[in-house]
């Protein structure tokens, strides 16, 4: 009996190596349907805040079902260093309207205390970010995800030279409790600056970033990521990214100006002044290798005589040879958590390149608008909100060509009539675009037409135009949205403008 069962197995399996895998085939799919229900237990286990036991779930699953279609997934959220779930902590709108960032931590094991801590500090983020001005008076054109992290080990790999690296590696021989070199830790920080800076390892964070956004899409949309680590000290920041220690920091916000707002440092370390090469990069809003008034880049706030703005020699960390436009600022030493009026208005542009001032519009501008004189129809415009100002729309009627067609004037879009979200949106979109007609008021008469809907902070303001006000004919509406902060002195590409246009048809009552 035994003979021949082996003789069959035997048998069996050249059968289906030579049968071009059509049995292999198969098996996917059975263990797919056999799986799934094990893959979801276990993430169920991990959205209640089962850790632990999720993990163990997922690799009992992994050991039972590799060839599942969720067994990539489940690697991710049970490795040693692993993704434990993505969600919201703060939404101002639709991710396709708003800038995404992502927070996520760094040497926060799977312990619930562990977690715990690591969601608080994630909230703290928000506190201390939304603290400045600038990005608390916009924080409704913000959703902030928090990526949830789990890492083998708590620590942040020691700056050392590999001297220094070989002779802690002889002490660790005779050490009952061992200092590390390299621990292994979800984003792999590491210190890494003069004084010892932290900073994530750049392809970890973009990792668990786009594994996030297969759970909540929109969270990898605009790459705006704070990874904050444990045992962490400073910060280092740009190319989108702010690596920060304990979030609760001033240095968050100075992290985050160099990630999302471009900005340069205003302190002061190297006594010298800068070479050539080094030089030729000081190129941001609040630096200038000029002490000339009228060259530095914020000339205009000079002479619009904006308090506080001067030619400060020291900046970009250099003590000669740099300039910087005010005394104090959230870019320069350590402590002050308020940009100056140069680095604020800098920005709110940036803010501007990623969300335009028309949140929705209706019907879409795509159509044509047909109304009989003397209807209630009406045209919509929801702008954007900011905290404790609003923006200004007015609307603009011109007559139209018989044979114009509904278009979108330069600029302007249909939020509203978009089905479709680009899975990756390229940062500041809206800076690209050819805007200069925007230097010239709307075409048209001014019309007062126009009304105000009230809102609340969960339904917000709309504003509307009567077209069936219009005596009968053909027109082309314009809606003109714009920010009038007074932060924002000049804005040469017109980002804090909007135009949205309808073509409108008003026929005659019969």
């Amino acid at each position: 009996m035994r003979g021949r069962k082996w003789g069959a197995a035997w048998l069996a399996a050249i059968a289906i190596f030579v049968g071009g895998g059509a049995s292999v085939a198969e098996e996917p799919s059975q263990d797919d349907a056999a799986g799934t229900a094990s893959y979801l237990k276990a993430l169920a286990l991990q959205r209640k805040g089962k850790w632990s036991v999720a993990k163990k779930a997922f690799r009992r699953f992994l050991k039972e079902h590799p060839n599942s279609e969720h067994a990539a997934d489940a690697k991710n959220r049970s490795g040693d260093n692993a993704f434990l779930g993505c969600g919201k902590i703060w939404e101002g709108g639709p991710a396709e309207r708003r800038i995404d960032v992502a927070v996520m931590g760094d040497g926060f094991t799977i312990a619930s205390g562990d977690q715990k801590l690591q969601e608080k500090w994630s909230k703290l983020c928000i506190d201390v970010l939304f603290n400045e001005a600038a990005f608390g008076e916009y924080r409704n054109y913000f959703n902030i995800h928090f990526v949830r992290l789990a890492s083998l080990e708590e620590g942040v790999d020691p700056k050392l030279t590999a001297e220094q690296r070989l002779k802690l590696d002889r002490k660790n021989r005779y050490r009952s409790r061992k200092k590390k070199s390299d621990y292994s830790t979800a984003l792999d920080c590491k210190a890494m600056g003069p004084q010892g800076q932290v900073m994530a390892d750049r392809g970890l964070v973009l990792k668990w970033l786009d594994i996030a956004a297969r759970e909540n899409p929109g969270v990898a949309d605009d790459r705006f990521v704070i990874a904050f680590a444990r045992f962490g000290k400073l910060g280092m920041g740009g190319g989108g990214i702010a690596n920060v220690g304990r979030p609760d920091k001033s240095v968050t916000v100075h992290e985050f100006g160099h990630a999302f707002s471009r900005l340069l440092d205003e302190y002061q370390g190297n006594p010298n002044a800068p070479t050539p090469p080094a030089r030729a990069m000081i190129k941001a809003p609040n630096a200038s290798t000029t002490p000339d008034p009228k060259k530095v880049p914020w000339a205009h706030m000079i002479e619009k005589r904006i308090k506080g703005v001067g030619v400060h020699e020291g900046g970009a960390t250099f003590t000669k040879g740099v300039w910087r436009p005010a005394r104090t600022c959230a870019m320069n030493a350590a402590g002050a958590t308020s940009f100056c009026p140069v680095c604020r208005e800098a920005t709110v542009l940036v803010i501007y390149e990623h969300v335009s001032p028309v949140d929705t519009v209706a019907p879409p501008t795509e159509l044509e608008v047909s109304v009989v004189a003397g209807e209630d129809t009406r045209l919509f415009v929801t702008p954007m909100a900011p905290l404790r100002h609003k923006l200004e729309v007015t609307w603009h009627v011109l007559a139209a060509d018989p044979g114009e067609q509904p278009v979108l004037v330069s600029g302007s879009r249909s939020v509203e009539s978009a089905s479709k979200r680009r899975p990756f949106r390229p940062r500041g979109p809206r800076a690209l675009e050819d805007r200069s007609a925007f230097g010239e008021p709307p075409p048209g008469t001014k019309s007062k037409l126009g009304l105000v809907q009230k809102g609340s902070r969960k339904k917000p303001w709309r504003h509307a135009f009567r077209i069936g006000k219009l005596e009968p004919g053909l027109y082309r509406v314009i809606a003109r949205v714009r920010d009038t902060t007074r932060w924002v002195v000049r804005d040469p590409t017109y980002l804090l403008e909007e135009r949205v246009s309808w073509l409108v048809r008003v026929r005659p009552k019969r």
